[in-house]
């Protein structure tokens, strides 16, 4: 899990979805805004998984594959597109476009 100070809130959420720009991977998604503070949010719909057990699962598996500490200069929003054991390979493909 991120600390406290490296996820995004309700607020951030909203704002990074209405106004970032898309990037895509296999199985994510991801909305960001450049030129902030280095945070993120991992956002796992319904239909993706049933139960808040299995989307908090996905969503902690996510969070686990971050890299530590979770470089600055964009809000990142992950949307999951699929339901999959892994993402660090997405996950590694996304912040190599976004940070590098």
């Amino acid at each position: 899990m991120l600390p406290k100070k490296n996820r995004l809130g309700a607020a951030e959420v909203r704002e990074v979805l209405k106004k970032g720009r898309p990037l895509r991977a296999s199985n994510l998604t991801v909305k960001y805004i450049e030129g902030q503070g280095g945070k993120a949010a991992v956002v796992v719909s319904k239909k993706i998984a049933r139960t808040a057990v299995r989307r908090n699962a996905i969503r902690r598996s996510i969070y686990g594959a971050l890299p530590r500490p979770f470089p600055s200069g964009a809000h990142v929003v992950f949307l999951v597109q699929k339901s999959i054991l892994d993402y660090t390979s997405d996950i590694k493909t996304i912040c190599s476009k976004l940070f590098s």
